[in-house]
């Protein structure tokens, strides 16, 4: 498979080694299986539309600029040599929306990584959920959300049945309710999804948590 041969090059680059490599697992040594690399047509991100920001993050992957650049990633982790990039401090007003997702089976498992671009495709990048947040986050008609749930995730048990846990995420559903319009529907889908998760611990499965 063409995605496998260019995931596992694309490890080997410096630029993109801290976000793609395979971590092993304790099992490894016994595991004779290789690692391959899937990319998934994720379509229940990719129908929610542009409403995620690319974190500025000095260890984040950089942003290629341009349509061609674009449909370049979409077959390559990595365009060609010298392609326009720009900083993710210039596009911290720009919404993105998830197209692909790549996930490393076999031998170990890095992050899923993620292909998100803006919505002329003019800014691109693969990159995990350690550096996208949903882009009204920290707005203020969030903050009754993302307190009670910065609680949860800050502790060591992030289960839900454990009573302060519990407690929060009601606070959450709370404020949640009283939002408005896509941003209530989107917070209300994905506060259920975490209900029905049981545990914040579910790593690439729901937005609203992504750089929590």
């Amino acid at each position: 498979m063409k995605f496998q041969k260019l995931f596992l090059s694309a490890v080997l680059l410096t630029s993109t080694a801290t976000i793609l490599t395979v971590a092993p697992t304790a099992n490894a040594a016994t595991n004779d299986s290789k690692p391959v690399a899937v990319v998934e047509n994720k379509a229940n991100f990719t129908k929610e539309g542009y409403i995620m920001r690319i974190l500025n993050d000095r260890d984040a992957s950089p942003i290629y600029v341009g349509k061609a650049n674009y449909n370049k990633l979409v077959k390559n982790v990595t365009p060609a040599k010298g392609a326009k990039t720009i900083s993710p401090k210039k596009v911290q007003k720009v919404k993105f929306r998830i197209e692909k997702v790549l996930n490393v089976k076999g031998r170990g498992a890095g992050a899923p990584v993620y292909l998100v671009a803006s919505k002329d495709k003019k800014y691109s990048t693969w990159t995990t959920q350690a550096f996208l947040q949903y882009y009204y986050l920290n707005s203020k008609s969030m903050q009754g959300v993302t307190k009670p749930l910065k609680r949860i995730a800050n502790r060591l048990n992030t289960s839900l049945k454990k009573a302060n846990n519990k407690r929060d995420f009601s606070a959450a559903m709370k404020a949640a309710k009283k939002l408005r319009g896509s941003q209530r529907d989107f917070v209300l889908r994905s506060l259920n999804q975490l209900k029905k998760d049981g545990s914040m611990n579910v790593e690439g499965k729901n937005l609203l948590l992504f750089g929590l």
